[in-house]
């Protein structure tokens, strides 16, 4: 599943970001379910990552999703 828009940017390198999300969401720190677990180059590999995090992880009560990005700069 993509979400946001999966376009190149003319400025910035397009990053692939593996996100996990944990259920159920805690209401005393809801900040806490979600992570950036892993970024990826290529969008081939985060879904192959995506893919083996599911099957090694089937039995926890989380889930992975693919989220496009941007690689900035650094700016001093």
């Amino acid at each position: 599943m993509m979400s946001g828009i999966d376009k190149r940017h003319s400025r910035f390198r397009t990053v692939y970001a593996i996100v996990r999300f944990d259920f159920p969401v805690s209401a005393d720190n809801p900040e806490n379910t979600a992570s950036v677990v892993k970024v990826f180059s290529s969008k081939i590999h985060a879904e192959r990552e995506i893919a083996r995090l599911s099957e090694v992880n089937a039995q926890q009560r989380c889930k992975y999703v693919l989220q496009t990005t941007r690689l900035m700069p650094y700016i001093n």
